[in-house]
């Protein structure tokens, strides 16, 4: 029987004969895909609308406020992808738990589940060694090291921007159940934490997920939820090793689709992704220099 990732795996799957190079391996199922797309949107929406009531006075910042109809249009917009934002982290919850319910999701604390491992270490000293060409490719599972850290910085900016967010947001509130610097280091964590997660997402998600050689110019797994099995076997040969044990349950013939799509969207999200970076970093910059003159005076 043909299965995914996503569904249970019969006991005795028939070894079916299929092609290695057109072959796929469901790797994400369609919630997670639509749960990843409601965080990018909401993502680069908070940034478009957020960053430029962070530097008001940049040439950027004033395009941005005729597109939001001005700063308090910014806000309001901001507000808006911010309840994006935070959907996402429970349609993520949501689907975590539905998938243990179910039996569907792997072992968090498996070899190819997400959670941090020790294997986790030795992978990273071997791909050390491979990258230097002193060794083989490390034996990654479903997710490599570099993933699950990506994964728990999302983890960690959504908790620290959300509810920093949402101080900010009702600060009435909040004064009435936290001490009053709460809502002023709010202010603060909400402002670096957006920098921070926004440097890491523009700059090593990017490049981890589409700007790498092997997978340039887009990586397609979020957008089809496929991965060929050749690419399995190369990447995560771990969890190939373990996909070939179980049988061909897991493995689909063809992925049959095409990347003109996924192309766009991701090379319109790379593009303004990248843009964004730099005009903030430049921004930045600025406000830093303007500050250590102010100092030294």
């Amino acid at each position: 029987m043909s299965a995914t990732l996503d569904e249970p795996i019969a006991e005795e799957a028939e070894l079916q004969p299929f092609d290695e190079q057109t072959a796929v391996v469901k790797r994400f199922s369609f919630w997670a895909r639509a749960t990843h797309a409601v965080l990018a949107t909401s993502v680069f929406g908070l940034v478009l609308s957020g960053m430029p009531l962070r530097y008001p006075g940049t040439f950027w910042a004033k395009a941005l406020f005729v597109v939001w109809s001005g700063a308090d249009g910014a806000g309001a917009w901001h507000r808006v992808f911010a309840v994006g934002f935070m959907s996402a982290g429970a349609m993520h919850v949501l689907g975590v738990i539905a998938g243990i319910a179910s039996g569907r999701f792997p072992k968090i604390f498996g070899p190819d589940g997400i959670m941090l491992r020790p294997t986790d270490v030795r992978h990273l000293a071997e791909n050390l060694r491979y990258l230097r060409g002193h060794g083989p490719r490390p034996e990654f599972g479903r997710f490599t090291y570099l993933e699950k850290f990506d994964y728990f910085a999302e983890v960690w900016g959504l908790l620290v921007i959300g509810l920093s967010g949402l101080v900010m947001w009702f600060p009435a509130r909040a004064a009435g159940v936290l001490p009053g610097w709460a809502v002023n280091a709010a202010v603060i964590f909400h402002s670096y934490e957006g920098l921070l997660a926004m440097g890491f997402l523009f700059s090593i998600h990017f490049f981890n997920t589409h700007l790498r050689p092997e997978v340039f110019p887009v990586d397609e797994v979020i957008f089809s939820g496929d991965l060929p099995l050749h690419e399995v076997r190369d990447r995560y040969p771990g969890w190939y090793s373990r996909l070939m044990a179980e049988g061909s349950g897991r493995v689909l013939p063809e992925r049959g689709r095409s990347r003109r799509p996924a192309a766009i969207v991701s090379g319109a999200f790379l593009s303004v992704g990248l843009v964004m970076l730099v005009m903030v970093m430049l921004a930045a910059l600025a406000e830093g220099a303007r500050s250590m003159i102010d100092l030294l005076r």
